[in-house]
């Protein structure tokens, strides 16, 4: 299933002013299933380097199929695992990224970042809801 900019775009919104409603600033980026880049977004004041957290986020959630809180859980009692996602600059298995699941199939990830992780996995967790009632 292909995750369309429309969507990507539309997930990138919501995310950004839901946190927004929240008092939360946020950089969101969605990616498609091979983890590429296909929208982001970075909040007023949030800094750069969240907008690559959120990617790395996304990436990891992709990659495993996972939200990235399910990731950090399943590899905390595994130490390899760990080490070897830990060990990988390109991943970022904090809370905050989603799967993205089109008509029961993978699209892609949002990872987000700007707020404590528990509030970005909430965010994420929401908007990707909402995606899924749509």
């Amino acid at each position: 299933m292909s995750l369309s900019f429309a969507t990507a775009q539309k997930i990138v919104t919501d995310a950004v002013e839901t946190a927004g409603s929240q008092g939360v600033g946020v950089a969101v980026v969605v990616v498609d299933r091979g983890g590429r880049v296909v929208a982001s977004a970075r909040a007023d004041g949030v800094g750069y380097i969240n907008l690559d957290v959120a990617e790395r986020k996304a990436v990891a959630s992709a990659n495993f199929g996972a939200p990235t809180l399910g990731v950090l859980e399943m590899a905390k009692g595994d130490a390899a695992l760990y080490a070897s996602v830990i060990g990988d600059a390109s991943l970022s298995i904090l809370p905050g990224g989603m799967p993205i699941m089109i008509e029961g199939q993978p699209a892609g990830a949002v990872g987000i970042a700007g707020g404590h992780y528990s509030q970005d996995h909430a965010i994420a967790e929401t908007v990707v809801g909402r995606l899924a009632h749509d």
